[in-house]
């Protein structure tokens, strides 16, 4: 059913009943509708004491919802109608405490309720009996046409009350092409610093909703020039204006959004393009020779997982960040068109990287892209590509032969260090010769071992 519907349901059941005339669609789906955008984001105002409750209670008796689920701290209930979630509201007012980001709660009219909410652009209600839709702000519909974030009431007061909203304005800014108007840029700088207050996880999902956009580099830079950088990743603010070597026409931080521009549009590969140098400031040394950052994916690797574990994304999503950081100047000298990098290279890289060896090239390839046009690679990967499909068809049929089992058990030996050092030459010659079998690989390894016992007598 498509969400109209699900109004219209609501329509009908409370047409000649009290809800009607008080019962408004709010905030981001009509905006939506204004800019005819789809949204299944529906929330539901009531203007009646406890309105929010009582009528998801009422749909429910109706059969038209399912059993609400009631959040008393907020007079709000959650509820849902043919597959959506809707969430039903009275209209209220809200108090703060002093760095206290929950809100004391109380019944309100109808523009105290909008003149609570963050911008102009979702403060439009919704008649769900007329249709009709109301500004109450009196800009809401204008800005949406003129493309402006503007708070809906005084900004200092809006973003000292809830600071994420300043990370909102960024997001709706960058995701409509917006402008942020500028009284309430002067209140995001100004309160920049609130920002401190909000949990990790909050800052994370905001943060998250920007990079997961097709064209982050807006709000990215928009982060930066509010202040609120230093809020959300605080360490890339070390690689803003650091000069780089030859290779580069761009200082490290606008590489790395260079880079994000060029990588394939999806949170995860945007997230790895902003932190893939986020090292360098740290390891950079100068020489009369030039300028050198000598293992920066390392450190690289190590800052994004403190980054990442700090906004609380899971180990998974770490653990896969931090390996293709960490071997993302592993193809530098493999050539203009791969042509330096041997097949034992290319099957040691599919074994070592497993399943983010695709991550890993799409990296690379957005890095490489780049640079300064002297050092840029463009046709490396695509041509490593067309030799890797057909190594990983071969190493489909022709999978390692030989295990920690079969080494003890041809040695005479029990589990140690030797085990292991063992499997890893093994690991090489097969890699060097996929051909082959068990016995020949256990007996190159016997000459090996035997040499080596010699040596060592």
């Amino acid at each position: 059913m498509h969400n109209s519907k699900v109004i219209d349901l609501i329509k009908k059941s409370i047409t000649n009943s009290s809800f009607a005339g008080k019962t408004y669609v709010v905030g981001g789906f009509v905006r939506d509708l204004v800019m005819e955008i789809v949204s299944d984001d529906i929330d539901i105002v009531v203007e009646l004491p406890e309105g929010g409750r009582k009528l998801a209670d009422f749909l429910h008796e109706k059969k038209v919802a399912s059993r609400p689920v009631i959040y008393d701290n907020f007079g709000t209930a959650l509820a849902e109608i043919n597959g959506y979630k809707v969430e039903f509201v009275m209209t209220r007012k809200e108090s703060y405490r002093d760095k206290d980001r929950k809100p004391e709660v109380a019944g309100g009219t109808l523009a105290e309720d909008i003149f609570r909410r963050d911008f102009t652009i979702n403060s439009l209600l919704l008649d769900v009996i007329t249709g009709e839709i109301k500004d109450i702000t009196g800009k809401g519909l204008s800005d949406i046409e003129n493309g402006i974030i503007r708070s809906t009431s005084e900004p200092d007061i809006i973003f000292k009350e809830d600071p994420l909203r300043m990370l909102r304005a960024v997001r709706f800014a960058s995701r409509f092409n917006f402008i942020i108007e500028e009284n309430t840029q002067t209140g995001i700088r100004k309160n920049a610093r609130m920002l401190q207050h909000i949990s990790w996880e909050r800052r994370r999902d905001e943060f998250t909703k920007m990079l997961a956009q097709r064209n982050p580099i807006p709000a990215l830079k928009m982060l930066l020039d509010f202040g609120l950088l230093k809020y959300v990743v605080p360490e890339l603010l070390e690689i803003v204006g650091l000069q780089q070597d030859k290779h580069h026409d761009l200082d490290a931080w606008e590489h790395s959004l260079k880079v994000v521009e060029n990588i394939r549009p999806t949170l995860k590969l945007h997230l790895i393009a902003l932190l893939h140098d986020v090292g360098k400031a740290r390891v950079k040394s100068e020489a009369e020779y030039g300028i050198h950052f000598y293992k920066h994916e390392v450190v690289s690797s190590e800052l994004a997982h403190k980054i990442m574990r700090r906004l609380k994304f899971s180990n998974d999503e770490i653990k896969e960040v931090e390996i293709v950081i960490r071997n993302h100047m592993r193809l530098k000298d493999a050539g203009t068109e791969a042509e330096k990098i041997s097949d034992k290279a290319i099957r040691r890289l599919i074994l070592q990287t497993g399943n983010v060896l695709d991550p890993l090239l799409e990296l690379i390839h957005a890095d490489n892209i780049s640079h300064a046009k002297a050092y840029n690679l463009p046709m490396q990967i695509p041509k490593l590509k067309l030799r890797l499909e057909a190594i990983k068809e071969e190493m489909k049929k022709k999978s390692l032969p030989i295990t920690g089992s079969d080494i003890m058990n041809f040695f005479k030996l029990k589990s140690g260090e030797d085990i292991g050092k063992l499997l890893d030459r093994a690991t090489e010659i097969w890699l060097e010769s996929p051909d082959k079998s068990r016995d020949e690989i256990l007996i190159e390894l016997h000459k090996g071992y035997s040499q080596n016992i010699v040596g060592k007598s």
